[in-house]
């Protein structure tokens, strides 16, 4: 046996047998035959009290019983043993099912089961390697048997075999010659076992290992002893990303951001960059001192890929801090980077600074005019400076990256799930509802006075962005405008008429259009009092305004609902209405 069974089977006997030493017990240990000059379990049960009967399928040294077949003892009667002991057995037998019933009819009731066998290790035949047996497979035996459970448990990391042991105990019986014990409570002598394995020079120990005991201890509250564990864990693997991050972990819960910041570097230089890592740091980022988040900074990545990967592995944890750190170095590495600049703006609004979140979307969107950039938003931003309006509506704001840089003295949100993060002084312009619920009651304000520009980027159907459209009209200014985002895909995919048609898609690249396109279509067949058109950028930016239109195109409503992208494609120019870039800034500068 090796030195972590004879471990486990040690402390068995002592803590489960310790007050049973006057009572005359029968010990029956399964496939007990010595091999070489390994040890036995003999040297754990030597007690003049008790009876030590030792089984296996051959005669042999450390063999008293030698049965005929493996799967039924008739050399045994039933209810023989008060205790019935296997270990390094179950994984050379062919059906172990079959053995465990065996156990469980030898056994006397309240009788105490404990079985140890691999999970892991190199293939030994004796004279079959058939299993390794997990926690589960070890529970799974015991409830196919009938034993109630008392404790299982697997050395994860430990030795090479590393060890799942099981004891269990048969149901008592009323008026029956049970086994002393009365009801049995697990004494987690594995766990206990396993601890002390740090103690053994000689027992090999992985990384698993030490990640292990710092989970049972942490799970204890014991975070002394499970530093401890780590640190000793780091001291013979230094390189193991996974043990870094446990440490970062137990710091956050014990609030000690300092003792962190040595392993928040390590794991800012590893490669790749590693999500759950980042998420960390991010967190210890948060509270740290600023001294400590200088140092954190000095190590972020140089590169624009590595450090938006951080940024955006920062945001998903909800480190807001440490991503708008990571984006605004992105912009100070390349000014021309716009989606840097705005995530920057909106993490540092998530941060709590909103004056300087408006600084900075203001600064984007000055930008992005200055350089002549065309896109939703400069479209809606030039209709707003060119015309004069006064009020804006958007439909499906999201994150609010377009809302957030529109400037208007006053503008209307809509969106039934709100990722505006400290809305401030948009908190009662911001209606948390549908579309549809929105227009069913609109402000006072609007029904009295009406809208000046409305832009559309909901739900993506074609019935749902036609509704929007027809429901904004109800409200718009004569002189007004309506905005449609994503009214040209690209391809089948990003024209599915739903996001879970869209993503099963073979050619699916993550962007999604839908069929606002059709809405596009509808009104250019069916409005003789609309103009209707498409610029050419920014996956399509629809404008609505009424007044003549160009022309009308020849479609009914049933082949624009059964439309296929392919027949769309061929016509696209003509269907949209579709504009270059040039007409649009020569239409706001008429």
């Amino acid at each position: 046996m090796h030195p972590t069974s004879l471990n486990k089977m040690r402390a068995f006997a002592e803590e489960y047998l310790r007050d049973f030493r006057g009572h005359r017990l029968v010990i029956l240990d399964i496939g007990s035959q010595a091999v070489g000059n390994m040890p036995t379990y003999r040297q754990f049960f030597n007690n003049p009290n008790w009876q030590y009967y030792r089984l296996d399928l051959t005669e042999g040294e450390n063999v008293d019983i030698a049965v005929k077949d493996p799967y039924s003892w008739t050399e045994i009667a039933d209810n023989f043993a008060d205790v019935v002991i296997s270990g390094q057995a179950f994984e050379h037998i062919e059906f172990p099912w079959l053995t465990i019933k065996e156990i469980f009819r030898v056994l006397k009731p309240g009788g105490l089961c404990c079985l140890i066998a691999p999970s892991a290790g190199p293939e030994h035949k004796h004279p079959y390697d058939c299993w390794r047996i997990y926690p589960d497979g070890m529970r799974a035996l015991a409830k196919w048997a009938g034993f109630e459970i008392v404790e299982v448990f697997t050395d994860w990391g430990l030795g090479e075999w590393q060890d799942t042991i099981g004891i269990f105990q048969k149901p008592t019986e009323d008026g029956a010659n049970n086994a002393p014990f009365g009801k049995v409570e697990s004494k987690n002598i594995a766990e206990g076992v396993y601890l002390q394995a740090i103690k053994e020079p000689n027992i090999y120990k992985g990384p698993q290992y030490y990640a292990r005991a710092y989970k049972t201890l942490k799970d204890k509250k014991d975070y002394k002893s499970a530093y401890l564990y780590l640190t000793a864990g780091l001291n013979v693997y230094p390189h193991n990303i996974y043990l870094r991050q446990r440490i970062v972990e137990l710091c956050l819960e014990t609030k000690e951001p300092e003792k962190a910041v040595e392993h928040v570097l390590y794991l800012l230089k590893a490669k790749p960059i590693n999500k759950d890592s980042i998420a960390l740091v991010s967190w210890i980022f948060d509270i740290t001192k600023e001294n400590d988040k200088a140092l954190i900074l000095q190590s972020l990545p140089s590169t624009e890929h590595e450090l938006t990967q951080m940024a955006q592995f920062s945001e998903l944890a909800g480190g807001f801090e440490l991503a708008s750190a990571c984006w605004g170095k992105i912009v100070e590495i390349n000014p021309q980077n716009l989606n840097a600049k705005l995530m920057h703006a909106y993490c540092v609004r998530a941060t709590g600074n909103v004056e300087l979140s408006d600084r900075l979307f203001d600064e984007a969107l000055e930008f992005q005019l200055k350089n002549n950039i065309l896109n939703r938003t400069t479209i809606i931003q030039r209709l707003i400076d060119r015309f004069g309006f006064k009020n804006y509506l958007e439909i499906g704001v999201e994150r609010g990256l377009n809302f957030l840089q529109i400037r208007c003295p006053v503008k209307y949100a809509v969106d039934h799930v709100c990722k505006v993060p400290n809305l401030d002084r948009y908190e009662r312009f911001f209606y948390k509802m549908t579309s549809d619920e929105f227009f069913a009651n609109p402000p006072r304000e609007i029904v009295d006075g009406g809208l000046d520009i409305v832009f559309i980027d909901g739900l993506h159907t074609y019935e749902q962005s036609l509704r929007d459209v027809e429901n904004a009209l109800r409200f718009l200014k004569p002189e007004g405008f309506i905005v449609m985002h994503d009214c040209l895909p690209d391809s089948p995919a990003t024209a599915a008429p739903t996001l879970e048609e869209a993503r099963k898609h073979p050619q699916f690249k993550g962007a999604w259009t839908g069929e606002v396109y059709k809405t596009i279509l509808h009104l250019r067949a069916t409005r003789d009092d609309l103009f209707v058109a498409v610029v050419n950028t920014d996956w399509g930016v629809g404008i609505v305004r009424r007044g003549k239109p160009e022309s009308i195109i020849e479609l009914d409503l049933e082949e624009i609902e059964k439309m296929t992208y392919e027949e769309f494609n061929k016509n696209k120019e003509y269907y949209l209405n579709l504009k270059p870039k040039d007409w649009f800034f020569k239409y706001v500068s008429y």
